[in-house]
């Protein structure tokens, strides 16, 4: 099963190697815009979209698996990362709603580099939501020793 498994994986990064190498010869920046099109529509992008959607769908299939499994055999601890995702999920959607004030400017971006504001605001909910979750592993990596010394 370990060694089935290997295979799978490394054939798996072979085939996306090769996608990968595949998109490398379309056309250049300087191409003309039917070249490009002609490349997007061909073959290659197909297989290069058809493929990163196919190891998306299995990853997000293996984790439902994974968590049905898990939910079987220990459905206590199963619950609690489960909440546990949902909460951190809750966070991010609060920072998300409440939005950001970076703008292109506040960031000082280049002149031809544009962002757009839900991606502004995505990303800085992310980045609290992470913020939020160290602060607590810090909290509890502090206060659980002291718990635990004064309930003795």
């Amino acid at each position: 099963m370990n060694l089935m498994m290997t295979i799978l994986k490394v054939s798996l990064a072979v085939i996306g190697g090769l996608i990968c190498f595949f998109l490398f010869f379309g056309p250049n920046p300087d191409a003309t815009e039917a070249e490009k099109e002609a490349f997007m529509n061909g073959p290659y992008m197909n297989l290069g979209v058809y493929y990163t959607g196919f190891i998306v769908l299995t990853g997000l299939a293996i984790v439902v698996l994974f968590f049905v499994m898990q939910l079987i055999t220990t459905p206590k601890k199963t619950l609690m990362s489960i909440a546990g995702i949902v909460a951190a999920l809750i966070i991010f959607m609060i920072f998300k709603l409440a939005g950001t004030s970076d703008t292109n400017e506040s960031l000082q971006l280049a002149e031809d580099v544009h962002v757009s504001d839900g991606t502004l605001a995505t990303t800085t909910a992310g980045i609290y939501t992470v913020i939020v979750a160290i602060a607590i592993a810090a909290l509890g990596a502090i206060l659980l020793p002291l718990y635990a010394r004064i309930k003795k």
